[in-house]
């Protein structure tokens, strides 16, 4: 067996290390955001928002997602391009959207979702499909008798 000197010995650790490092990254690429859709939704919130990109793994990326200053509610990597969200509420206008990652890289869309007020009867709408609870607490129904 040949014996090597020791900044031989270093330098065939490092070739050794850095090969092994390389072989660690994700199987997509980076993470990365491109838009949301729908681009709109009710002040009132609870709206499934999907937020699409590319570099996500489901099952192991791990997302935050906020809509201005708002943390969003039920975040899903819900497959290599697609983060599903239920919007949070917040007041009319548009919001900048932000996506954190656990690889610490982050994404921000300027005013890439606009709140608007909800729609005539949109309560009674939402109170029957969240069971009677509406984004202020529990929602009246009044049923008219004939």
């Amino acid at each position: 067996m040949k014996r090597v000197g020791l900044a031989t010995a270093a330098i065939l650790s490092l070739a050794v290390f850095a090969s092994a490092t390389t072989g660690c990254q994700r199987s997509g690429g980076p993470p990365n955001v491109d838009k949301v859709e729908p681009n709109q939704g009710s002040t009132g919130g609870g709206d499934e928002i999907v937020i699409s990109g590319s570099g996500f793994e489901p099952g192991k990326t791990q997302a935050e997602v906020k809509f201005g200053r708002r943390m969003a509610e039920a975040v899903v990597v819900a497959s290599n391009n697609k983060i599903k969200v239920m919007s949070p509420s917040n007041e009319k206008g548009p919001v900048d959207v932000s996506v954190m990652f656990d690889d610490g890289s982050a994404f921000k869309l300027p005013n890439a979702f606009r709140y608007v007020e909800p729609a005539e009867n949109a309560g009674v709408r939402r109170a029957f499909l969240s069971g009677g609870q509406g984004a202020a607490g529990p929602a009246k129904i009044e049923i008219e008798k004939k």
